[in-house]
């Protein structure tokens, strides 16, 4: 799903034009009462795009660096104040159907999560092995894993000849924590295993990484 675009404008003449439809929609007491609206909590919103206003008028008029931070300013306090009425009185309102929450310039609520993209590359990584513990070979991934993802999967095989593709290694097992770890038995020892990392998030997967090599002690 694609990503949901700013309702703010960030022209001014947008932002200007959409909080003059606000200020009528807002100060509208049937609209109140078909939304749901607190008339104390639209009647500040209003007081803080007027108080804008009034300051860009004046920077108009006069256009000193000391009106111009108090425009900014204000204009900031009015955008904060519609994004809570729009985050607290429209988003999720049920009284608002999707056609009159985009009429005062609110993006429609998504009935379904956007599903969150792994990387495209798997993650580097590194193994590590020990004389003292035969047959056990680590694998660890490398930084920490990126937004949205909650497992590692490694795929492996042991063979006696090189492998480079991913597709060629049947053995998958998912692990969240580093490192995975896996004891092969005493047949297997002094042999490589091959191995290739991928993220995963709760839908989608990575491309698999590089494939690496790790011989068992």
């Amino acid at each position: 799903m694609a990503k949901r675009m700013d309702w703010i404008p960030t022209r001014e003449e947008k932002l200007l034009a959409l909080m003059a439809v606000w200020l009528v929609k807002l100060a509208d007491t049937t609209l109140q009462a078909a939304y749901d609206w607190v008339a104390a909590e639209c009647a500040a919103v209003i007081a803080a795009i007027n108080a804008f206003l009034s300051a860009r008028a004046a920077y108009q008029e006069a256009p000193t660096k000391a009106n111009h931070t108090e425009k900014e300013e204000l204009k900031k306090t009015a955008v904060e104040a519609m994004r809570k009425f729009a985050r607290e009185r429209v988003r999720f309102n049920p009284k608002m159907n999707d056609g009159q929450k985009q009429d005062v310039g609110v993006n429609a609520t998504d009935t379904e999560p956007t599903p969150v993209q792994p990387p495209d590359a798997g993650p580097e990584s590194e193994a590590y092995i020990s004389a003292q513990s035969p047959g056990v070979v680590k694998v660890r991934y490398l930084g920490a894993k990126p937004y949205g993802v909650d497992r590692i999967e490694i795929a492996y095989a042991v063979s006696p000849t090189p492998i480079d593709s991913p597709d060629q290694l049947p053995l998958k097992e998912t692990f969240s924590r580093n490192p995975w770890e896996h004891t092969f038995g005493h047949e297997e020892r002094a042999k490589k295993m091959y191995y290739s990392l991928r993220y995963l998030t709760k839908d989608k997967a990575s491309h698999w990484s590089d494939v690496r090599e790790v011989i068992i002690p």
